[in-house]
């Protein structure tokens, strides 16, 4: 279970959110967002608005809990985080879903 913040993990996620040619200031409040979403969704279900690929805004309610995450498992071994990804397990819909770290709006 995590349960602190990786200071290093915010530093990469925004370097790479600067690469892309974000801003600075914003690349590292999203990232930290970033972090502090996947602390919230590893221990409870958390709820979070971010921006789909067609624009759209969309507001979910996700888990990372393991009980759920081990139950749920289906993968072929590459993670999303390696396409600058966050999945996460769909509470209302039942599966996994997953946006672009600097498309998260809010946590709430």
């Amino acid at each position: 279970m995590k349960t602190n913040i990786n200071q290093l993990m915010i530093l990469d996620r925004a370097k790479t959110m600067v690469l892309k040619g974000y801003n600075l200031n914003d690349s590292l409040t999203t990232s930290s967002m970033i972090e502090l979403l996947q602390l919230k969704m590893m221990n409870g279900v958390t709820h979070f608005l971010y921006r789909k690929k067609d624009g759209t805004i969309r507001e979910a309610w996700g888990t990372l809990l393991e009980k759920v995450v081990v139950n749920n498992i289906h993968g072929y071994g590459v993670p999303k985080r390696y396409y600058n990804c966050q999945a996460y397990f769909d509470i209302e819909s039942q599966s996994w879903k997953s946006f672009r770290y600097e498309n998260l709006i809010t946590i709430l």
